[in-house]
């Protein structure tokens, strides 16, 4: 098991149908210390999403019938600051960099293979661990640097 810290409590939440087994996909992302939760569509995402923080959002865009650019813009306005994670099946064409630069965290092909689940979680567990415990670290220094070379005040927005 990973060692736990401030970020354990957190909730992966599943938007749709996603074919998955749901008891081996609790057991793993409880390995992570967080929790499990499955919303029907993007509205209860957004009714979900308000009320608690997720870490990250697995969607799959073609059983949600939208493309991947709306679904991922609707689930990054529902959940701004939950890392998502696109599923998609190996026939679905995805240009992997423009998804990235669009703002999705990672992919993972459909169904699911326990392992590539466990790393993409691994990878959403080092970012966040990484955002919790440097960025606060690194934004006074940047937000110094700044304003040193302008005569403007800026604003630096973590």
């Amino acid at each position: 098991m990973l060692w736990l810290d401030a970020m354990a409590n957190g909730t992966v939440v599943i938007v749709g149908d996603l074919p998955i087994e749901h008891l081996g996909l609790d057991l793993l992302v409880a390995e992570f210390g967080w929790s499990l939760k499955k919303v029907e569509d993007l509205d209860d995402l957004q009714t979900f999403g308000g009320n608690c923080d997720p870490v990250t959002v697995l969607f799959g865009p073609k059983i949600l019938a939208l493309s991947w650019a709306k679904a991922l813009n609707r689930v990054m306005a529902a959940a701004p600051r939950a890392l998502p994670i696109v599923c998609h099946g190996f026939g679905e064409r995805l240009d992997l960099s423009e998804v990235a630069e669009a703002g999705a965290f990672h992919t993972l092909l459909l169904p699911f293979s326990v392992s590539e689940v466990r790393q993409s979680l691994g990878f959403v567990w080092c970012a966040k661990r990484l955002r919790t415990r440097i960025l606060p670290q690194l934004v006074p220094q940047r937000h110094q640097r700044i304003s040193r070379r302008t005569s403007r005040q800026i604003h630096v927005v973590a």
